[in-house]
């Protein structure tokens, strides 16, 4: 199974691209997903408290995500706990994941991983693409979307591995800084490509 590596860097539009390849049918292992589910199995609960105490958890007994941000994305050493945590269970389920996929006969998948680079995918994937866009439309487009401060959007900026190296170490660059039909064309050039060098 040929498996394509998506990333980019918060508010490049990964997502907006990742939906794309999932309306061409091609199958998309989600990361964020998988970290969505995580964080209500009562293994990852009970080992996010003992790392970060009871203020991370809401009185319905759920992770509170936006009082857990707050903490890693001020502080290096609590990020990299919570990586620590969470990274090795994320890996094991995008596993089975194309497992499933590849005895279901599929033969291309996308795996669309925010931390592609800080977490080390890389030798789970055979190519990568990172979803590009210039530094201030990512911060307008952060600040526009999720309701944070400006210190906010900037501290996950920088706590995510400069989308500059990102670009500098990819396979192909998505260019997501114009309309959507020039974003679309490129897609569609560079899956041409694969479908065509793969045989599939």
């Amino acid at each position: 199974m040929w498996t394509i590596g998506l990333t980019g860097g918060i508010g490049s539009g990964k997502s907006t691209v990742s939906r794309w390849f999932s309306q061409q049918g091609i199958p998309v292992i989600d990361a964020d997903r998988i970290v969505h589910e995580l964080y209500e199995e009562p293994e990852t609960i009970e080992a996010i408290l003992a790392d970060f105490g009871k203020e991370v958890l809401k009185d319905n007994g759920e992770i509170d995500r936006r009082a857990l941000g707050r903490i890693v994305f001020a502080d290096g050493q609590a990020l990299r706990k919570l990586e620590e945590i969470l990274h090795p269970r994320v890996r094991i389920a995008m596993a089975k994941k194309q497992e499933a996929l590849e005895q279901a006969g599929e033969n291309l998948c996308v795996w669309d991983v925010p931390l592609l680079f800080e977490a080390n995918y890389l030798s789970e994937i055979d190519e990568i693409w990172v979803v590009w866009v210039p530094p201030a439309v990512q911060k307008e487009r952060v600040l526009l979307r999720d309701n944070l401060s400006e210190e906010e959007v900037e501290m996950r900026i920088q706590a995510q591995y400069p989308l500059a190296e990102k670009c500098k170490q990819a396979d192909v660059v998505i260019d997501n800084s114009g309309n959507w039909q020039e974003t679309e064309v490129q897609l569609r050039k560079e899956l041409a490509r694969i479908l065509k060098e793969q045989g599939l």
